[in-house]
């Protein structure tokens, strides 16, 4: 029993002293973190999509006449320049057509200098007609006039001066009769006695019968005067005036057609227009005649390669009948497609990186040109094209690849650590240093990339907790630990 009391008197010092230690560490309610200020940097949000590359200027180049292609210049893989013959098909028959269209352009061509000649001369006329046929009117009015007034004339018999100019003459023509009768008995007087000469007798008798005869023509007259007009005569003179009125009446007629003159060269004016218009028409057919056997070479429409097997000599195609397949390397572009969530984020012109898978790890800058206008029904996928920059001699169409396009770029963003936010109450916060306690500071988030986030309410100047905030309140008593021991 003394035992067992010594025993209990006895204390140990040192256990006392560490549970001294411990229960002021316990009960201490500092909390050691690490803190760090803000971090600014460019950040970027992208959308990564899968796709293949593909390219603008892959064309089925076919035929545009009916008919057999006679020849073919390429084979599957080779190479090919823009406006190299790739195969020829058979003119025989086209060349007979343009043959044809020519025909037809002569025969046009002499239907028009025809139609051209007969507007010429309806003009002329339409110009001179009325000239002339006002002339010949004027003209078989002066004939009506002139057998009028013969007629009137052998109506009315002889006037009296008429009559005495007669009754003179007779009497003038037998004075004259008589002194020649006289001059003829003397001459021959004259050269029975050998007087004169025998061409004095001669002149005489010349003498004697022209005065002779002018006096029977006188005595004729006289008696015709006497007589009047005979009724044949009249007659005569009638159907003058029937004549001369007729005549009128058809040149007036004449006359009224004058009006239809214009008509006449707008006739012809519009035959003009139509065989210039079938002119026209025949070279237009001279022209497509051309071009069909133009059409006949096949040519390359640009620079590439020949894709699977052209068409075999012999065969007989129709127009767009496929003779052979192009696949141009220029215009190389990468094809994906995007979930109709993402679509608005997508902008023409923004930003873009491609890998294809068969190229290893070789990355490809490139920027949206185009973005579908409709989605697909099954998936709701919207195609975006994306063009590539710099060399792409080492794509092929129908690679698989991988594009990463840049949706928005933050540039100089304040950013923490991802680790750094915890929630309080429900919100997003972080703990900032102030002097040796920790002050809560709420947040907003933005952008997340690569494990820190963009915030927004943290001051520029504050050292954010980064280690040990997640055991802290609003006004935690805190210890930093060494820059030395932040970084390990």
């Amino acid at each position: 029993m003394a035992l067992a009391l010594v025993s209990a008197g006895c204390v140990n010092r040192p256990a006392q002293e560490q549970a001294k230690r411990t229960e002021s560490i316990v009960s201490d309610p500092t909390v050691t973190v690490s803190a760090k200020p803000l971090s600014y940097q460019t950040l970027s949000e992208t959308l990564e999509i899968t796709g293949q590359i593909t390219t603008s200027t892959d064309s089925q180049v076919g035929a545009k006449n009916s008919g057999k292609i006679i020849a073919v210049y390429v084979k599957d893989g080779d190479p090919v320049t823009a406006g190299q013959v790739l195969a020829v098909q058979d003119t025989t028959a086209l060349t007979a057509q343009l043959n044809q269209a020519l025909a037809s352009v002569q025969t046009a061509a002499a239907s028009l200098q025809s139609a051209t000649a007969q507007l010429s001369q309806a003009t002329q006329t339409a110009k001179v007609q009325p000239t002339k046929s006002a002339s010949a009117v004027r003209q078989a009015e002066a004939q009506v006039r002139s057998a009028r007034a013969q007629l009137d004339k052998a109506q009315k018999g002889a006037r009296t001066e008429e009559r005495s100019q007669a009754e003179w003459a007779v009497k003038s023509a037998k004075s004259n009769l008589d002194k020649a009768q006289k001059d003829l008995d003397r001459y021959t007087l004259l050269v029975s006695e050998g007087a004169v000469a025998k061409s004095q007798l001669e002149q005489a008798q010349n003498a004697y019968n022209v005065a002779l005869a002018q006096y029977n023509d006188a005595l004729q007259r006289q008696l015709t005067i006497a007589n009047g007009t005979r009724a044949e005569d009249l007659e005569v003179a009638k159907e003058a005036v029937r004549q001369a009125e007729e005549g009128l009446r058809s040149a007036k007629a004449q006359q009224s057609l004058d009006v239809n003159l214009n008509d006449q060269v707008l006739a012809a004016r519009a035959q003009v227009n139509s065989a210039r218009a079938q002119m026209q028409s025949a070279q237009a057919q001279v022209t497509i005649a051309r071009q069909a056997i133009s059409d006949a070479t096949i040519k390359a429409p640009f620079s590439g390669k020949i894709s699977g097997n052209p068409v075999q000599p012999g065969t007989v195609v129709a127009p767009g009948t496929p003779v052979a397949r192009i696949v141009s390397k220029e215009g190389s572009y990468f094809e994906g497609d995007v979930p109709e969530l993402n679509i608005d984020k997508i902008s023409v012109g923004s930003p873009a990186s491609i890998v294809v898978s068969a190229l290893g790890s070789t990355k490809f800058s490139g920027i949206v040109k185009a973005i579908g206008p409709s989605g697909e029904t099954v998936g709701r996928l919207f195609k975006v094209r994306i063009a590539f920059q710099g060399d792409t001699s080492s794509l092929k169409p129908g690679m698989y690849a991988t594009g990463t396009i840049v949706l928005r770029t933050i540039p100089n963003a304040p950013t923490v650590p991802a680790t750094s936010i915890v929630k309080r109450n429900g919100k997003d916060v972080v703990f900032v240093v102030d002097g040796d306690k920790a002050k809560q500071v709420p947040v907003t988030t933005g952008l997340r990339t690569d494990g820190v986030v963009e915030v927004e309410g943290v001051d520029s100047a504050a050292k954010v907790i980064v280690a040990g905030q997640d055991s802290l309140d609003d006004g935690s008593k805190i210890k930093q630990e060494e820059a030395k021991q932040a970084g390990a």
